[in-house]
């Protein structure tokens, strides 16, 4: 297995609207469509990663130096996966707002043009994403600049896609919440992961949940030896898979990496269990700590309410809340943990694990085999991170640095230290290490490399190198000591 953490200092996101290089390297196809005035840090950062990773090493500072040769292969299909989260953060307005919630378009823009050296000319490259069901993708990619990237291959005689993956986004309108069926380029594929599933035998039947959906969908598909997702065949179709995370803090998983961005690929959130209705006291769930009768109740409302929403019982569902509101405000409320967003949560690692399983084992007729089915590697945008209430809310957290790993399990080792975090207080990762299927029989994946001194060593030797801010309902757990 292969790691790398690249750091360098006072490293700015490029601000060329096409995110060219700022000079003409050996290998670059597209001098003939000029450089970048301005300095791009990112380029040369992961240029230099490359190299210090000694991928294609005999041709490093020559015109045939193809450093992700060792993963892409002529007439492979690419999907490269960032983090498309949603096209605003609620909590830090503008650009700033976006630099911690979504990959930044620069580490796109340079992948795409050494993933298009190693295809020589055949393959297929897919960028995508599945975002949040209320993301105005159209604004999204306004805002990122992906528009001027679509312009900069469409006139570079280069085809690159880039795909919204959702089979139906939302909107509200009028407090309203619609739901709006999509045309997607690449539909999604019912893959049942059966007896490999982590809920197999171990899902609470009937109690998962996902907040603002229909319970009853939810648990349709995870039910017994039926425990499927709805995967995109973007994902199915690739050879190859690069995972482009944007790491930051989570409210239910506590951070998010290469695994958590893998949740991406699913066509229809609604396959989706993020926690499970109940006390964790009690043992009933996961849903909150104690759970009073308040949180029952409330509890039992949120899931009328998703109900009639999904049938587009408006008036019903404003009217059931506006009685919730009157009959509970004045009652004191003691629990402060709510919809498994806390460090108590047992059901989103699962979700995480099984469909990062889908993904190294689903044939592209999204049958599960034996033996792995593509590649995937993984390079983490923290040139800013993301700390505090995300995912959807984080405040920035500069740490200077990009991380690759071509183990996904192996990266999130290594991130969750770098973030300040203990790695034991995290099911998922110590699950993820007993996998075999997913972290291998002997990984090696203990010691970190770096072109930094202070990040380099052995993995459990590595003390906080940032003390990132978890969400509030992993503070006082999670940080490591």
């Amino acid at each position: 297995m292969k790691n790398f953490i690249y750091y360098k200092e006072n490293a700015e996101y490029p601000k060329d609207k096409y995110f060219r290089p700022d000079k003409i390297y050996p290998e670059y196809l597209f001098a003939e469509l000029g450089i970048s005035e301005e300095k791009n840090d990112v380029y040369d950062m992961v240029r230099d990663m490359f190299i210090s990773l000694s991928l294609d090493a005999k041709h490093i500072g020559s015109r045939q130096w193809n450093p992700l040769g060792d993963y892409v292969t002529p007439g492979d299909i690419v999907l490269i996966k960032p983090n498309w989260v949603k096209h605003k953060n609620e909590a830090v307005v503008g650009k700033k707002g976006l630099d911690c919630l979504i990959t930044n378009t620069s580490i796109v823009k340079c992948i795409i043009d050494y993933v298009l050296i190693a295809l020589k000319g055949q393959g297929k490259i897919i960028v995508a994403d599945a975002p949040v069901q209320t993301c105005d993708f159209e604004k999204l990619k306004r805002n990122i600049g992906i528009y001027q990237l679509e312009k900069f291959y469409k006139k570079a005689g280069k085809n690159v896609e880039f795909v919204d993956l959702r089979n139906y986004r939302s909107y509200r309108n009028n407090g309203n919440v619609i739901n709006v069926a999509m045309e997607p380029v690449y539909p999604g594929k019912v893959v049942n992961l059966g007896r490999q599933s982590y809920f197999y035998n171990n899902c609470n039947e009937g109690k998962l949940r996902i907040t603002n959906y229909d319970y009853r969908s939810v648990n349709k598909h995870h039910k017994g030896v039926i425990q499927e997702y709805c995967i995109s065949e973007a994902c199915l179709k690739a050879d190859v898979i690069i995972n482009l995370p944007k790491p930051k803090t989570h409210r239910k998983a506590g951070y998010t990496g290469a695994l958590k961005n893998m949740i991406g690929v699913n066509a229809m959130k609604d396959f989706l269990p993020h926690h499970t209705k109940g006390s964790y006291l009690l043992k009933e769930g996961d849903e909150y700590y104690v759970g009073s009768k308040i949180d029952k109740k409330k509890s039992d409302i949120n899931d009328l309410v998703d109900i009639l929403d999904k049938k587009s019982l408006f008036f019903m569902s404003r009217t059931l809340r506006l009685i919730e509101n009157v009959l509970l405000k004045n009652l004191s409320e003691i629990e402060k943990y709510s919809e498994g967003s806390w460090w108590g949560n047992n059901t989103i690692w699962k979700t995480i694990l099984d469909i990062n399983q889908i993904i190294l084992y689903a044939d592209k007729q999204g049958k599960i085999q034996n033996n792995i089915q593509r590649k995937v590697i993984t390079i983490g945008d923290m040139v800013i991170a993301g700390e505090g209430e995300g995912p959807m809310m984080p405040v920035p957290k500069r740490t200077n640095s990009l991380i690759f790993a071509d183990n996904s399990v192996l990266f999130d080792k290594i991130l969750v230290k770098f973030m300040g975090f203990d790695e034991c207080r995290l099911t998922i990762l110590k699950e993820a290490e007993k996998n075999h299927r997913l972290f291998g029989k002997n990984s090696g994946g203990n010691t970190v490399c770096s072109n930094y001194e202070q990040f380099c060593g052995k993995i459990s030797e590595l003390k906080n190198i940032y003390k990132f801010v978890p969400s509030k309902g992993w503070k006082g757990y999670i940080e490591g000591k």
